[in-house]
């Protein structure tokens, strides 16, 4: 899926692949949840680092979403090629590739890091999110 957001912006240099599987091909492939069309990135993680399926990151897109906006439709899960370093446009501050997870710091302070990463990791199938929402 692409980015409606760096779709535009970018316009013919913007790159996406179409699943996690097309993404494990390329080194410098980056997973990036988004939501409220690009308004808010939620995540970045180099795919090297994704151990899970696709189904399980829409899982994790949809818990991130509901925690941060709650606009399913709105929500993106891209695969981009985008190296250690760079930004990811967006609104909130957009995001950067880091060396493993980046959260968005309104995620971070609901405590939902350690439990993303076991999601990417394989080792737990969704997030707990229970009392944990940035709108409450």
């Amino acid at each position: 899926m692409e980015s409606p957001l760096r779709s535009i912006m970018e316009q013919e240099n913007y790159v996406s692949f179409a699943s996690l599987a097309e993404a494990r091909r390329h080194e410098d492939a980056c997973v990036i949840m988004e939501g409220d069309y690009g308004g808010s990135i939620y995540l970045t993680c180099p795919v090297s680092l994704v151990s899970c399926d696709e189904d399980t990151l829409a899982k994790l897109l949809s818990d991130l979403d509901d925690a941060y906006w709650r606009d399913t439709e709105g929500a993106s899960l891209c695969f981009e090629p985008r190296p250690v370093g760079s930004r990811v446009a967006g609104g909130t501050g957009g995001g950067v590739v880091l060396p493993g997870l980046w959260v968005h710091p309104d995620l971070e302070k609901l405590d939902l890091r350690d439990e993303t990463e076991e999601v990417l990791a394989g080792t737990r199938a969704r997030i707990d999110r229970k009392g944990r929402n940035c709108f409450d």
